[in-house]
């Protein structure tokens, strides 16, 4: 209803279950409820109806919305404010979206979280589970006679090695033979007989091994020659691979045979085709030691080491590729370092490059320490940087000495006071520096 109190007029409007009372405004002679008043009080209101009539905004004799939009006060009658149905699914829509976003985020989290827990366990059990070299194989030793062994006893009473495989690689062909002379195995048969069907893989690693040009340590002239010494002679000799065929022949034979006798003690099909292949546990790895004589000391069976993979997996590498993961990891760390102080840096280039970096101390110190310790950059870059005095000094002086680096290109380089706008260019192999380049006596050591 229309109110007037001391020539001011006021319209009741309800919206939902809320009324009150909203001053009108007198426009060109017409008492008029401007939009804009309801929605001070109900932001959400797009439509004004009475008696479900919806109510036409005032507009011009040619139809178009009058501004400030706004319709007639209407005496003795309650303005019903309603909001718009399309507005209405707009919101409601938006509210969903956020919704299912954050649902999406929480969603990650959660995979991301069981993820690392996942990864977690899975180091905890390869750590636990696998203490020993998983692959290994067998080979008569060099001195058994193999054309003299006729039966069965005879082939259990053979002299046999255990050799193991480093796991530098998931390929077969990839894998070498550990850099160590081999475990004599006591208890051959009871060996034979528990390790059969584990054995029936690992041999033919070796064969293919073999096939792809002898069972030979690909890394052997990189090892040391303490190592290099206890290498089995007829793994470096490529002439003997009709030897070494003729002995994993034997091995294949003696296999057949377990396999045959287990048949007759009356093992099934299946349980025989399933038992082949099948990965041995940490505590069937473990007791391996149990049938080889003459363990290290330092129990570092086949002189391998134990890695942990990026992805939590537990491998056993001999030293070479030890120092060659620990390396990479190293290196890694170094990038992460050099790209979080601001530079960029190319992996397959070599290429290093900072721009627009104040380069403090800190920043030199760690770039210091990775090129000392092999952190192969072939070009380096700076531009628009700004350094110490001292620091740079320190820089250069490993960059020219103590560093891979061939090439380094300067620019607008800002030293203490004054400004250095001129392009360095370092010579690796020549250790010179035009002096038309350089305005700076800090670099007369460069010479």
């Amino acid at each position: 209803m229309a109110q007037e109190t001391r020539n001011r007029k006021s319209q009741t409007v309800k919206f939902r279950d809320h009324i009150v009372d909203i001053q009108t405004v007198n426009i060109n002679g017409i008492e008029c409820l401007r939009l804009k008043d309801v929605r001070r009080k109900f932001p959400a209101v797009q439509i004004l109806s009475i008696d479900n009539v919806l109510q036409a905004f005032l507009h011009d004799k040619h139809g178009n919305d009058l501004e400030p939009l706004r319709i007639a006060a209407c005496i003795g009658q309650v303005v019903e404010a309603e909001e718009s149905l399309r507005s209405f699914d707009n919101d409601t829509h938006g509210q969903l979206v956020r919704i299912e976003d954050k649902i999406d985020r929480i969603d990650n989290n959660v995979q991301e979280i069981m993820r690392q827990i996942a990864n977690v366990m899975r180091l905890m059990y390869e750590l636990n589970e696998y203490t020993t070299p998983r692959y290994f194989f067998i080979l008569p030793a060099e001195h058994s006679n193999i054309k003299a062994i006729d039966t069965v006893q005879n082939w259990f009473h053979t002299h046999y090695k255990l050799y193991f495989l480093c796991e530098c690689s998931h390929d077969p062909k990839k894998m070498h033979v550990a850099p160590h002379e081999g475990y004599s195995i006591k208890k051959a048969r009871d060996f034979v007989v528990k390790y059969a069907p584990y054995l029936r893989t690992t041999i033919q690693i070796a064969q293919v091994l073999l096939s792809v040009g002898g069972l030979v340590i690909p890394q052997l002239g990189n090892v040391s020659k303490a190592i290099d010494d206890v290498i089995p002679s007829q793994f470096k000799n490529p002439k003997c691979d009709e030897d070494m065929k003729q002995r994993l022949k034997m091995v294949d034979n003696l296999l057949n045979k377990v396999d045959n006798q287990q048949y007759r003690a009356g093992a099934s099909v299946v349980d025989r085709h399933q038992s082949r292949g099948t990965a041995l546990k940490g505590a069937e790895l473990r007791e391996i030691q149990t049938y080889l004589e003459l363990v290290d000391d330092k129990r570092s069976l086949g002189n391998l080491y134990r890695i942990v993979t990026d992805d939590g997996f537990v491998r056993w590498v001999c030293h070479k590729e030890y120092d060659e993961v620990s390396y990479n990891k190293e290196m890694s760390k170094y990038i992460k370092e050099f790209e979080a102080m601001g530079g960029k840096f190319n992996s397959d280039t070599k290429e290093a490059f900072i721009c627009q970096v104040n380069i403090t101390s800190r920043n030199v110190e760690m770039m210091s320490k990775a090129l000392e310790k092999g952190f192969n950059i072939m070009k380096l870059m700076f531009q628009e940087c700004s350094i110490d005095e001292d620091d740079l000094e320190k820089l250069l002086d490993i960059i020219i000495n103590r560093s891979s680096i061939r090439c380094l290109n300067m620019g607008s380089i800002r030293v203490r006071n004054f400004f250095w706008n001129h392009k360095v260019y370092l010579s690796r192999n020549g250790r010179r520096v035009q002096q038309s380049v350089i305005e700076s006596s800090l670099l007369q050591h460069l010479l």
